[in-house]
């Protein structure tokens, strides 16, 4: 069963926290999803929105280290503001310093992440390195979703760091952002399993972002590959590891 899916880069700019907020916005189910913005480089949602800094990523972080104490530990939903349409965010401090501390403390403690019944948790990485908090917590999820640009340096660094990443997380999926039509050859080229593409969307950002409206996001390509990759990694985790396949997003 998914109760954590951790979205990051390793570098450039594949759109993690766009493809996050999509992600968590049609996830299936009844409980659906809360975004939890775990950028230690800081986050983007709270400007981009409008956001108070609270409640948010260093008030969960807060109740972690409170839980540490022996105290009663709120989850993520607890800790949200809710966007128009209904999406519950966790956003993150702009600044790195402050966002560093309250990842790391989440990193610590991410039995809070997980706990059942509720929304599954999506959280926004943003980039990964090893060794670091954020790798902790992709480590810990239940499904880790690596997104890189369909070009040939972003191809690249993920070719090279194949090794460390199946390591490290075993149960990684490899997300293409942008570009076009099947990802057979990309996969057979940088020698990793890819699990489908996200489609570039200059609408969608724009709605996700809050600056400008959509009558029926439903019906956008953006949400709709994410719709796809939401209900493939729900039935992904039902199924043996031999069964899985590429999703066509």
């Amino acid at each position: 069963m998914t109760r954590t899916v951790a979205l990051f880069s390793l570098g450039g700019a594949p759109g993690v926290t766009l493809a996050a907020m999509a992600l968590a916005a049609v996830w299936p189910g009844d409980s659906g999803a809360v975004l939890v913005e775990a950028d230690a480089s800081g986050g983007d949602i709270g400007a981009w929105r409008t956001l108070h800094t609270s409640p948010g990523l260093t008030d969960l972080a807060a109740a972690l280290r409170h839980g540490m104490d022996g105290g009663y530990v709120a989850g993520p939903s607890e800790h949200a503001q809710i966007l128009p349409g209904g999406l519950p965010v966790c956003p993150a401090p702009a600044s790195p310093d402050r966002a560093d501390g309250a990842v790391r403390l989440l990193a610590q403690n991410t039995d809070s992440l997980a706990a059942a019944p509720g929304p599954v948790t999506v959280l926004d990485l943003g980039r990964l390195a090893p060794r670091t908090a954020t790798a902790h917590l992709a480590a810990q999820a239940d499904t880790a979703l690596l997104l890189a640009r369909d070009d040939l340096a972003q191809l690249r660094r993920v070719q090279e760091s194949a090794a460390y990443l199946f390591e490290t997380l075993p149960g990684l999926r490899t997300v293409i952002t942008g570009g076009r039509g099947s990802t057979t050859e990309i996969a057979e080229a940088v020698g990793v399993p890819v699990w489908g593409r996200l489609p570039e969307d200059r609408g969608s950002a724009a709605f996700l972002r809050g600056e400008k409206g959509l009558r029926r996001p439903e019906r956008r390509p953006l949400f709709r590959a994410a719709a796809s990759l939401s209900h493939a990694l729900v039935h992904d985790a039902a199924v043996p590891p031999r069964e899985h396949t590429e999703v066509a997003v």
